[in-house]
């Protein structure tokens, strides 16, 4: 399941990273990208989790906010991935940039796949969204 707003050529190209890297691990539930200020991008989910995007959208960008302020605030510079360890899986929430401007990707992991290689395809998808243009 996958939403997005538009079809330009950098959405569909976002998309298709997205849906890649799940299809590619299923245990990679959901990825989504939001704006700064908590608005969807693009979301693509293997299960109805996509039906949601704007609620994602929300916490995605106040929680990355929030993990920044405080890493700040302790003097750490500033957060570049927040992660949640859930009884179920990680939530890896990441700082990244999509055609020029600053975004928060989303990946939602099930606790079969490591937290590492979590984070490895989280880093590798973060690469691929970043060389995306216009």
């Amino acid at each position: 399941m996958t939403t997005s707003n538009e079809k330009s050529p950098a959405k569909t190209a976002l998309l298709q990273h997205m849906k890649a890297l799940c299809e590619a691990n299923r245990e990679i539930v959901l990825a989504s990208l939001c704006t700064t200020d908590g608005f969807p991008i693009s979301c693509f989910s293997i299960s109805d989790l996509s039906n949601q995007a704007d609620k994602f959208a929300a916490m995605s960008s106040t929680l990355a906010a929030l993990s920044d302020s405080s890493a700040m605030q302790m003097k750490q510079g500033t957060c570049d991935i927040t992660i949640v360890e859930a009884t179920s899986g990680n939530i890896l929430f990441v700082k990244t940039d999509y055609i020029g401007k600053p975004c928060v990707l989303t990946v939602v992991a099930q606790s079969k796949m490591s937290l590492a290689e979590a984070r490895y395809k989280t880093k590798k998808l973060i690469g691929e969204i970043a060389a995306i243009t216009e």
